[in-house]
């Protein structure tokens, strides 16, 4: 007498059973009782119509996509990063020695140099000897210096230009390569902070005129960053 079950062992389960595949089974898929589909399946396989719910080639074509989602939002942290106010303090203040080294340079010393002993001086400049002399012999300024010349292959005025332009040009450029933009950035900002820590006698040197050369590299930055801008023309 027929009952209708199914066999574990190479036999048929009747359409619309969920009954899982045995060894060698055979699944019939239906929609209705009468007209079933029979798939083969393999020993121990559980092969299954990958829906629109399930995670078929669709599901994963999408996670395999170059742009997909966590590509996009990787890249964007870079740029966040790169363009970020951690980076950017650096650089303008780097912008602004760049200024007041640039301004002082035929008057005073180059950024890096020294004073010849013997050399007649402006009024403005007239204790510049003293102060470098004051921090030459400090460990902060020696390890200042080191890091300067190391990353600046010991030319520290072309170094800090091309270190102030590259950020600035990474600013501007927002399309450019995320991973490239983020190296050129930071090795950027760092070599500005070294060039600062190392430069203290020019910063004490501008006297006055320190503040204005804060405030030309600041904002130089925010120019060059599309979201500062956008925050600026909102606030005003």
């Amino acid at each position: 007498m027929d009952d209708g079950s199914g066999d574990d062992s190479g036999g048929t389960t009747t359409a619309g059973s969920r009954t899982g595949v045995g060894d060698g089974g055979t699944t019939a898929v239906g929609h209705g009782t009468d007209d079933s589909a029979a798939v083969k399946s393999a020993p121990g396989d559980d092969t299954r119509a990958a829906g629109p719910g399930d995670g078929g080639d669709g599901a994963r074509n999408a996670a395999d996509t170059p742009r997909g989602g966590h590509t996009v939002r990787g890249a964007a942290r870079l740029r966040a990063w790169t363009v970020g106010w951690t980076t950017g303090v650096a650089q303008a203040l780097g912008a602004a020695l760049l200024l007041i080294t640039e301004c002082v340079r035929y008057d005073v010393a180059p950024l890096g140099g020294r004073v010849v002993p013997g050399t007649g001086l402006p009024g403005y400049a007239h204790d510049f000897p003293h102060w470098m002399d004051a921090v030459d012999g400090q460990w902060w300024f020696r390890a200042a210096e080191e890091v300067r010349d190391a990353i600046g292959f010991g030319e520290p005025r072309a170094a800090l230009w091309a270190a102030v332009c590259a950020a600035l040009v990474v600013r501007f450029n927002a399309d450019g390569p995320p991973r490239l933009q983020c190296v050129l950035s930071g090795l950027g900002a760092v070599y500005c902070l070294a060039a600062v820590v190392s430069a203290v006698p020019f910063l004490a040197l501008a006297g006055a005129a320190l503040p204005f050369a804060l405030l030309v590299g600041a904002l130089a930055v925010m120019v060059a960053t599309p979201a500062a801008r956008r925050r600026f023309r909102t606030t005003v």
